[in-house]
C-alpha cells in the first residue's frame, strides 16, 4: 500500500478564476474530480459554517472554494449537487438564513443552481464500521445519502482539538445541539479524538479541500485571528491532509489530537514527509510564527491525575469584553455541563462544573469570550521564550 497523497497549489488570494485554477491544479495528482464524481451522480457539499461570520473573519470557508467545487462537480457530470452544514449551538429557519447569507453561500448556491441544506432538518442513523467508542451516529440524511460527499474544511486552530480540519469539519454533520452534548458524553481530549475518527468512517468523504488561502491562528476556530498562508489542499485522506495542514500551521503533528489518535489505530501518518505531497512542497507554505491554542500539559498524565491538573492549568473561559456582550445567551444555553448562568444579564462562569470544551468562547455571536491562560502556564511560556 502506497503513501497517501496530498495535492498542493499556491493560492493568494479568493477572485474566482484564481480558486478554480488552484483546485484544479491540486486536483491533478489524485486524477481530477472525474476521479470523485462519475456521470449522474449525486454530490453534497460539506462546507464550515460555524458561525454567521463574514468571508473576511476566516471563520467558514470561503464561498468562491464553494463555487469553484461546485462547478468542477457539475463539469464531471454530477446530477445534482448540495451544499450545507449543521452551524454550532441552536439554529431556527431565521438564524439558518442570515448565517447562509452573510458566509456568501446563498449567493453562490442561487447563482450556481445548488440547494442549500441545514443539516439539523432531516436525520438518519448510520452505523460505523471499524468503530472504536461509537457504533453509530444520527446524521443530516443529505450528507451522507448523496452519492459523493466532498468536505471543504478551513485551516484553523482549535481551542479543544488544537487544530481542526478534515476530520474536525464533518463534525458539522452531527445535527444542531446534539453536537454540544457529545462534550459532555466525551470530555476527553482523546477520546473525543477518537469519536471523530468513528464519525468520519461513518461520513466516508471521498474527497476532502481545504481552505487554506487565509486559515486562523490563535484562538480558533472563531476567536482568533486571519492569517494568510496561501494554499489549497486535496486529497481523498482527512487525516493524511490535516497532518501536512497542520504542520504548513507549525504544529506537531502528534500534538493534534486526532492525527495522534489516527496514527495510534494504523490509519494516519505521522509527520507530513510520510505523505506524498503532489505540488507545491509543504514546507514552503510553512507558517512558522503560526500562533496556537494553549497546549493541554495535563494530556500525557493518568487520567484521575489529568482531570485534577487540567482544572488547574488549563486555559478557562471568561468574558473579556464586557461592554460587548449583548445577553443574547447563546453561551448559556449551548453549555453542555449547564456551568454559565446569565447575572444581571452577563454570563457567570461555574468553573468547578466547567469541562474546559470551550463551546461557549467558540460560538459566542459577539466574540467578548476569551480563555484566560493561568499564571503557572503563562510563567512556563515565558520561560520557554513564549513558546506554549
Amino acid at each position: 500500500m502506497g503513501r497517501p497523497v496530498v495535492g498542493t497549489a499556491r493560492c493568494s488570494d479568493y477572485t474566482p478564476t484564481q480558486v478554480g485554477n488552484a483546485l484544479e491544479t491540486a486536483l491533478a495528482p489524485l486524477g481530477g474530480m472525474k476521479a470523485f464524481v462519475a456521470p449522474g451522480q449525486t454530490v453534497f457539499v460539506k462546507v464550515n459554517l460555524l458561525m454567521k461570520a463574514g468571508p473576511d473573519r476566516a471563520v467558514t470557508t470561503h464561498p468562491e472554494l464553494a463555487r469553484a467545487v461546485v462547478k468542477a462537480a457539475f463539469a464531471a457530470g454530477a446530477s445534482s449537487v448540495a451544499l450545507g452544514d449543521s452551524p454550532g449551538g441552536r439554529s431556527t429557519p431565521g438564524s439558518a438564513k442570515a448565517l447562509f447569507q452573510t458566509s456568501g453561500m446563498a449567493a453562490v448556491c442561487a447563482q450556481e443552481g445548488v440547494r442549500l441544506v441545514l443539516l439539523d432538518d432531516d436525520v438518519v442513523r448510520v452505523p460505523v464500521e471499524g468503530r472504536q467508542l461509537y457504533a453509530s451516529f444520527d446524521l443530516g440524511r443529505e450528507a451522507v445519502a448523496a452519492d459523493v460527499l466532498i468536505s471543504l474544511p478551513k485551516l484553523k486552530t482549535h481551542g479543544f482539538m488544537m487544530f481542526t480540519g478534515g476530520v474536525k469539519n464533518l463534525f458539522g454533520c452531527i445535527p444542531g445541539l446534539e453536537k454540544a452534548q457529545f462534550h459532555l458524553k466525551v470530555p476527553d481530549r482523546d477520546d473525543f479524538a477518537e469519536m471523530l475518527l468513528d464519525l468520519m468512517s461513518a461520513c466516508h468523504p471521498a474527497l476532502t479541500v481545504m481552505d487554506a488561502v487565509v486559515g486562523m491562528e490563535g484562538e480558533g476556530p472563531a476567536g482568533g485571528t486571519p492569517r494568510r498562508v496561501g494554499a489549497l489542499l486535496a486529497s481523498s485522506d482527512p487525516v493524511a491532509l490535516d497532518v501536512v495542514a497542520s504542520s504548513i500551521a507549525g504544529f506537531d503533528p502528534m500534538d493534534v489530537y486526532t492525527n495522534r489518535a489516527a496514527m495510534r489505530r494504523g490509519i494516519g501518518p505521522a509527520k507530513a514527509d510520510d505523505v506524498e505531497v503532489s505540488g507545491v512542497p509543504w514546507r514552503e507554505f510553512l507558517v512558522g510564527d503560526f500562533a496556537h491554542p494553549t497546549r493541554d500539559v495535563s494530556s500525557k498524565l493518568p487520567p484521575a491525575l489529568a482531570k485534577w491538573v487540567r482544572k488547574r492549568v488549563s486555559s478557562r473561559p471568561m468574558l473579556a469584553q464586557p461592554a460587548g456582550c449583548t445577553s443574547c445567551r447563546t453561551c448559556a444555553d449551548n453549555c453542555p455541563v449547564g456551568a454559565i448562568r446569565m447575572e444581571d444579564g452577563r454570563p457567570r462562569f461555574d468553573y468547578d462544573g466547567c469541562i474546559r470544551c470551550y463551546c461557549c468562547q467558540e460560538l459566542c455571536p459577539a466574540q467578548v469570550i476569551g480563555l484566560q491562560t493561568p499564571w503557572i502556564v503563562s510563567a512556563a511560556v515565558r520561560a520557554r521564550g513564549g513558546k506554549a
